[in-house]
């Protein structure tokens, strides 16, 4: 990692234009302890994303210990956070790459020092095949890999890199998908021919391995959702071990939703693949979505999978009660993420919020509720990867709600 460059988003200012900061109140990640601000003293705006340090580094190095003690290689997917402050936790915990989603993001993790970088995704156009090389060329110790999923793809990505002058042979995983789902090969028939459009490129171009995404599952009830799953997991290890070659042998999954049914393929699979687990949103986890989700993979596994602790909240203020029972809230769809569930209140007992405006949220109220115009209400997130997106800038506190770092993002 480049540390000069970490430090110097330490020592950046952050105006107080920032949501979140008072007027005339810039500061410095580095220096922010010492302005002792705590948001239960009304010292910052609300509505306000924050970060609990403590949950956020006990998910840090609950992972990081779970994959260790497995043999398992983590790439945390970037594309959650976009955070240079939790990219350089995750690695200095033993991360072996940090995955992105797009060439942009990748060339943060370049400008940040990252030394490898998965794109989980297939790289296409002139521009970002163009600037990976460049960013590559430019820097002969960073690694990159990207997906391919069709011939066409291949021979689009290899002319690009062609054309830009590239010296050696760029890494790819062939992305196995499914029917009805999202990206890669339907089928072992369009894998082999994807490989062969490899081979035909290989002045480029080098098969590294397999890959695929198994959190599109979906059914009617929890176990048709598993099975399913379980049926793409077989599906990959299968074609893994029909394409398999050499000791760098790569086999990368997702594993945020179903870590218990991917330690079951990973843990079956040959000794010498290096075994690439995915997963982003551990590292802050969720009060709904993930959370749910993991409680069931937890009762498949009987407790053999990582517990993780919610990190993120959402503090806002209540403004207005023009119903005895419907609070507006101050926040929205600028502040929350909304496509995966809406935010759920976590301090006020069997309220709910039923939607979203662009800044407020609407709360209903169980009959009886004490409430005034000005109270806080914290709520938690679910979906973190549409969280982080909406802030430029998120508070990091204490378990005193004491602000003691200013994490950037970088979207």
């Amino acid at each position: 990692m480049n540390t000069a460059f970490f430090q110097l988003i330490s020592q950046s200012v952050v105006e107080w234009t920032e949501k979140g900061l008072p007027f005339e109140a810039a500061t410095t990640p580095g220096a922010v302890a010492g302005r002792r601000w705590n948001l239960l003293d009304d010292d910052l705006h609300l509505p306000l994303l924050v970060l609990r340090e403590s949950a956020l580094a006990w998910n840090v190095k609950a992972m990081a210990e779970w994959c260790s003690e497995r043999g398992y290689l983590l790439a945390p997917h970037g594309k959650t956070t976009m955070c240079p402050r939790i990219f350089e936790r995750q690695l200095n915990a033993g991360a072996w790459a940090i995955t992105v989603a797009n060439a942009s993001q990748f060339l943060v993790c370049a400008r940040l020092g990252v030394r490898r970088v998965l794109i989980a995704n297939q790289l296409t156009g002139r521009a970002n095949i163009d600037s990976v090389a460049r960013a590559l060329m430019n820097d002969g110790e960073l690694e990159c890999y990207c997906l391919v999923d069709s011939a066409d793809g291949v021979h689009q990505l290899a002319r690009h890199l062609k054309e830009a002058s590239f010296p050696r042979r760029l890494p790819v995983l062939l992305e196995w998908g499914r029917a009805g789902w999202r990206t890669g090969v339907r089928s072992e028939v369009q894998a082999r021919q994807v490989v062969d459009a490899i081979g035909r490129e290989e002045a480029v171009l080098c098969l590294a391995g397999v890959e695929g995404f198994e959190g599109m599952a979906h059914g009617s009830d929890e176990a048709e959702v598993v099975a399913e799953v379980d049926r793409f997991l077989d599906g990959i290890e299968r074609l893994a071990g029909r394409l398999a070659s050499g000791e760098e042998w790569i086999f990368s999954v997702g594993g945020s939703a179903f870590l218990d049914r991917v330690q079951a393929v990973f843990d079956r699979a040959p000794a010498a693949w290096k075994k690439v687990l995915r997963s982003g949103c551990y590292v802050t986890h969720d009060h709904q979505y993930y959370a749910q989700l993991l409680e069931a993979a937890e009762l498949r596994s009987a407790g053999h999978i990582p517990r993780f602790r919610p990190a993120l909240e959402l503090w806002s203020y209540v403004q207005s009660i023009p119903e005895p029972t419907l609070a507006l809230l101050s926040f929205g769809k600028r502040d929350a993420p909304f496509d995966v569930g809406l935010p759920v209140p976590l301090n006020v007992p069997r309220a709910t919020i039923t939607s979203l405006n662009d800044q407020h949220a609407h709360m209903t109220l169980a009959d009886g509720t004490s409430l005034r115009v000005g109270d806080k209400v914290c709520c938690g997130i679910s979906h973190p990867c549409t969280a982080f997106d909406k802030w430029r800038v998120i508070p990091v506190v204490d378990d005193s709600y004491n602000v003691v770092d200013l994490y950037r993002t970088c979207f």
